[in-house]
């Protein structure tokens, strides 16, 4: 992170490095030339000035811990019925228990059928219409997703 950028800096030794800003901008140094565009003189100051929100892992850049990476997703149960009008909940787990980044984001497969709300790792899904959804949960990389079936019955 932040750490080793400043110690390659101090080095003088010309290395690439990669960071990625919260906005998705990907800025690559390659000695002291950023892609950006700005040249960076070897004892020059360089100061950016983002926006940090609570998604995804800026806050370990100071830190110097271990990222622990995520290892699986399961959802329980696997299927669940609902009637319209009314919710269910599905419980996401993201493996290890020690992930580093825990976040996953859901969706429905048909929101005109089921639509789906996140609160943590609990989903919850309320009926629309008569039908079967697929609700999708994925990691925040990315890399692992676990599917539950829903099927909305009518009310009554």
């Amino acid at each position: 992170g932040q750490k080793k950028l400043v110690q390659l800096f101090d080095s003088g030794e010309v290395c690439a490095f990669r960071i990625k800003y919260p906005n998705g901008t990907v800025d690559v140094f390659r000695g002291w030339l950023s892609s950006l565009g700005k040249t960076i003189a070897s004892k020059d100051v360089m100061t950016r000035t983002v926006k940090i929100s609570g998604v995804g892992r800026p806050y370990l850049a100071e830190e110097g811990t271990e990222t622990v990476s995520v290892t699986g997703l399961t959802v329980s149960p696997a299927s669940a019925s609902v009637k319209v009008g009314a919710t269910t909940t599905l419980t996401f787990t993201v493996k290890p228990d020690g992930a580093s980044d825990k976040a996953i984001s859901v969706h429905s497969s048909d929101p005109q059928t089921a639509t789906v709300t996140l609160n943590g790792l609990v989903a919850t899904v309320k009926g629309v219409k008569q039908g079967s959804v697929s609700i999708v949960g994925m990691t925040s990389d990315g890399d692992f997703v676990a599917v539950a079936t829903v099927a909305v019955s009518a009310a009554g």
